[in-house]
């Protein structure tokens, strides 16, 4: 607290007196709002009484009380008025200023007063038998109906009740005899019991009141509370993908760079250190690639391929891929599936099982039993499950296993185990295929963790069944070399890409500039095979419009690969929706060299299906060693 701050109690005060300005401000409105809606029904009133009475008696004093009564009304209407034209309902909507409707209170004194000289005035002396029990009628469901109207204030309860009560038992009273004192009685009674009913619900009416500011008043500090965590959330977002984009330069540098070194010192005696610095690159770049897989998916950037695929074939592609492994640490595999056919994406399945076998084999330790993979039907669900005989995971881990960046026994946060995010992607994997990710373990035990799929799904109508995965097939193209731009802001990187590529390309031109790249094209329009344009450049163009520039430069659409780091998911969202052949930073320097070469012969075939090959190998479309990469 700084000397400038208020005391705690002073504080509390104030909050306390603000509260109540507000819950005033409301009665204030409410009082004025009830008396515009009670003024036809008390003029109407009046009017009943003195006309009643004018053709029961005949006196023409009734005239005197009509003209009183309808002028404090008349004046009651005016102040009404202009107080609704002073305080539009467009600037006070559900509350108004004291001052307001500082003329409520002596105004309903004045009516009251009024209203307590009907008997005076309009019953003939001598004679309350006849007319007493017509206006004590007319009176008391008058003074019966005010409670409404009088309640928000609890002046306005006694300005006008207590005149017109009191007026009126007068009155009786005066007669004198038996009636007279019966009616006057009657009349206290009636006033009391009105008066203690309009204080009771004014109470009831400011505790209401004030439970609803004190309701907006938590609402409006949950909403400022969301508010400021969506806004820390985004901050963190573009931290991330700042962070994210900058790290991930001078790994692609750093990527290139090593596979030529690699490459130029083949059966040289450094060549172990090369391979040691490969490996240590890609390991980075997995983890970074990990990242993205998790940007890719929130961005809407992976969809699942629906067709109608036999599980047996699933399991099958991970018995070939995991049983290797598995006899390596000791662990025996065993498949338990039926013949169970669904409607799914073979490849992401594989995905989600792929990470749950990986990490049963990763943190099973050497020689630790066994490891069952299942398919079983439970109701409307297909749960396929991976159970092993592990170390299992303590029950408060549970609950947390799914989350972004949670790791079970690394407190170091050591990079070797990586960052925690792979079960975060397998959940938004399962999402994508409209089920479920589960787990159940029990310390010493083992753990099981499941995926659940809709056993029920329809077969899109562009789908064909059964089929299998597409696999990639080797390129035909001819190895002739290219004509390649770069365009790239980072000088690292264009110097790398160029080592990377000058074996390959019979041109390589490195620009860091839109302008000069433009020029070249310019100058030689039909001299490129293709262009590697980076996503975000300097200055205020982006790769995507920099390449319709280069395209118009060359009079026709050069087939182009748009390089990215950013894994913002709106980024990532518009980098897809460019049209252009995408990668993503740090780029694997084999995997660039082969998307060139087959977009400089666009007429190369892209795929055939397993079955054209003669076997079942689901393997291109699988997890190596447990990372999921989604490219």
């Amino acid at each position: 607290m700084t000397a400038a701050d208020p005391p705690p109690d002073a504080a509390e005060r104030e909050r306390a007196q603000e509260r109540e300005r507000r819950i005033g401000e409301r009665l204030n409105y409410q009082l004025f709002a009830l008396e515009r809606a009670a003024r036809v029904g008390a003029f109407l009133a009046a009017l009943l009484l003195w006309v009643l009475f004018y053709a029961l008696s005949g006196r023409p004093q009734v005239f005197i009380w009509a003209a009183l009564m309808h002028g404090v009304q008349a004046l009651r209407y005016y102040m009404l008025w202009r107080t609704e034209r002073d305080h539009p309902p467009a600037r006070y909507p559900n509350h108004l200023p004291s001052r307001a409707v500082a003329h409520v209170v002596p105004l309903l004194v004045a009516a009251s007063v009024a209203w307590g000289l009907a008997p005076w005035i309009l019953l003939p002396p001598g004679q309350p038998q006849t007319l007493a029990p017509v206006m004590i009628v007319i009176l008391f469901g008058m003074i019966g109906a005010s409670i409404a109207p009088i309640m928000p204030r609890r002046s306005a309860v006694l300005g006008w009740l207590a005149p017109i009560t009191l007026m009126l038992a007068l009155r009786f009273a005066w007669e004198g005899d038996t009636l007279g004192w019966v009616m006057c009685a009657c009349t206290l009674l009636f006033g009391a019991t009105i008066g203690r009913f309009a204080l009771i619900e004014h109470r009831m009416h400011v505790a209401m009141i004030g439970a609803q500011l004190d309701n907006e008043t938590l609402t409006a500090q949950v909403l400022a509370h969301a508010r400021e965590l969506q806004r820390l959330n985004q901050e963190r977002n573009r931290f991330f993908a700042s962070a994210s984009h900058d790290l991930r330069q001078p790994v692609h540098a750093l990527a290139l760079f090593s596979r030529a070194l690699q490459r130029d010192l083949a059966g040289h005696a450094l060549q172990p250190v090369a391979d040691r610095v490969v490996q240590a690159t890609d390991s980075v770049s997995g983890l970074l690639n990990g990242m993205l897989d998790i940007s890719r998916i929130d961005a809407g950037a992976v969809h699942a391929n629906w067709t109608l695929v036999a599980v047996d074939q699933i399991f099958l592609a991970l018995a070939q891929q995991f049983e290797p492994p598995a006899q390596e640490a000791g662990i025996e595999l065993r498949f338990h599936t039926g013949p169970q056919v669904l409607v799914t994406d073979p490849d992401l399945v594989l995905r989600v099982l792929s990470n749950f076998i990986d990490n049963a084999i990763k943190y099973a330790g050497q020689g630790r039993g066994r490891m069952l993979i299942s398919a079983r039907v439970r109701r409307r669900r297909l749960r396929l499950a991976v159970w092993d005989t592990g170390a299992g995971i303590a029950p408060e881990h549970l609950p947390h296993l799914f989350d972004e960046f949670y790791q079970v026994g690394n407190p170091q946060r050591d990079v070797t185990h990586g960052l925690g995010i792979g079960l975060a992607i397998v959940r938004r994997l399962a999402q994508l295929l409209d089920g479920a990710v589960g787990v159940r373990s029990r310390l010493g035990r083992g753990s099981v963790f499941w995926l659940e799929l809709p056993r029920d799904k329809p077969l899109p109508p562009r789908a064909a069944a059964p089929a299998h995965a597409a696999v990639a097939a080797p390129r035909t193209a001819a190895q002739r070399p290219l004509r390649v731009l770069l365009l790239d802001d980072e000088a690292a990187v264009g110097e790398a890409i160029r080592l990377w590529l000058a074996p390959h390309c019979a041109r390589i031109e490195i620009t860091q500039t839109l302008a000069a790249a433009s020029a070249l094209v310019q100058a030689e329009p039909a001299g490129f095979d293709a262009f590697i344009v980076d996503f975000r450049l300097a200055g205020a163009e982006d790769g995507i419009a920099a390449t319709a520039v280069l395209r118009e430069c060359a009079g026709q659409p050069v087939p182009t690969v748009l390089v990215t780091g950013d894994t913002d998911p709106a980024r990532v969202r518009a980098a897809y929706a460019s049209g252009l052949a995408v990668m993503f930073k740090p780029v694997q320097p084999d995997a660039l060299l082969q998307l060139l070469r087959q977009l400089a012969d666009p007429a190369a075939p892209a795929s055939v299906t397993a079955e054209e090959q003669g076997q079942i190998d689901l393997q291109p479309v699988l997890i190596k060693r447990g990372k999921l990469s989604l490219q």
